[in-house]
């Protein structure tokens, strides 16, 4: 009886201590389980912070971005206003160059067609200059050397010291008796003609020959000598006296007293 009682107790003792290490285990377990459940919380909790650090970052980054852009959008802006300002300040530049490019360009339209109206008058005035001499002089260039040579000369002898418009009368006279039938046909001939002309028998125009061919023929009155005969060599057959033409064609002598002279000029008569 007392052995039945003492095993029982000992298997109600190891029922305990049995119940008692299974208590034990399963609160060990839900210890084990809280445990795993926290750091489980504290690891997922970790992530969601480096996120937030990430979207901090980003969000940074993006700020620091939209600035920058912000900021070459400003240098941009300004660039292209300096830009504008430079095109804008060229462009009046350019403008006032032109303005006096054109205001040259007309003075020099100006000046031009001032000068080729002036030239077309100039011309016009030469022209009818000319044609009026021409048809005075009915120039033909038709002598020699040695007649232009010897008429020089015998105008000196003859009208040296009378004005231009009595050595080209001297000098037509000659030539109309050229031309005459009553006397020689030739410069030389008429001027050699026996008893016609002083200086041939004095020698005076001997000396004017001499000093023409040594190159000494250069004095102003020898120089107005030489420009008469070329006109009365050429044809010209009057003079001017007071603006007015005096047609010399008709007359044949001349000489400091002449009877039946019809006109003086200087010291010479003529008929």
């Amino acid at each position: 009886m007392k052995f039945r009682k003492l095993l029982l107790c000992m298997l109600a003792g190891i029922f305990l201590a049995g119940f008692a290490n299974i208590y034990t285990y399963a609160a060990e377990e839900d210890q084990n389980i809280a445990t795993t459940a926290d750091t489980t919380k504290e690891t997922a909790e970790v992530p969601s912070t480096e996120a937030d650090t990430d979207k901090t970052t980003v969000t940074e980054n993006t700020e620091t971005e939209v600035s920058k852009q912000e900021d070459t959008a400003k240098d941009t802006t300004a660039e292209v206003a300096t830009v504008t300002e430079d095109k804008e300040a060229q462009s009046d530049k350019t403008t006032e160059t032109e303005k006096k490019t054109t205001k040259t360009t007309e003075k020099a339209a100006v000046k031009k067609s001032t000068t080729k109206a002036a030239t077309k008058t100039t011309a016009k005035t030469t022209t009818k200059t000319t044609a009026k001499k021409t048809a005075e002089k009915k120039v033909t260039v038709n002598y020699s050397k040695s007649e232009l040579r010897l008429l020089s000369t015998l105008i000196y002898c003859e009208a040296g010291g009378e004005s231009y418009n009595g050595k080209l009368a001297v000098g037509i006279v000659v030539m109309n008796r050229v031309r005459a039938s009553a006397f020689p046909d030739s410069v030389k001939s008429v001027i050699y003609q026996k008893y016609q002309f002083g200086p041939v028998t004095n020698g005076a125009l001997n000396k004017a020959l001499s000093e023409y061919d040594a190159g000494k023929f250069t004095s102003s009155r020898e120089k107005e000598c030489i420009k008469a005969a070329k006109e009365a060599l050429s044809g010209v057959k009057s003079i001017t006296v007071s603006g007015k033409s005096k047609s010399f064609g008709s007359y044949l002598f001349f000489s400091g007293r002449l009877s039946g002279s019809t006109y003086k000029l200087g010291n010479h008569q003529f008929k």
